[in-house]
């Protein structure tokens, strides 16, 4: 029997897409925190775009491990 499915490409995409999301979104934060310091000040709207970006840094750092995990084949 043939395998019609190939799974491997297809979680190389989805493992790309979320990295290139997730990277983006760190770029947004730092683009918001910008924003916040130059209309606000320094204040303590800082703690949300620099949490969001912490998790996202996690985000992309599990999706990097898991690329090199050899179950994606």
């Amino acid at each position: 029997m043939e395998k019609t499915f190939s799974g491997g490409i297809f979680m190389r995409y989805a493992l790309l897409i979320m990295l290139v999301s997730s990277m983006s979104v760190l770029f947004i934060c730092g683009y918001f925190t910008a924003v916040i310091k130059v209309k606000y000040g320094k204040s303590w709207l800082h703690a949300v775009p620099a949490a969001v970006a912490v998790l996202m840094f996690n985000i992309i750092f599990a999706l990097v491990e898991m690329a090199k995990a050899g179950r994606w084949e």
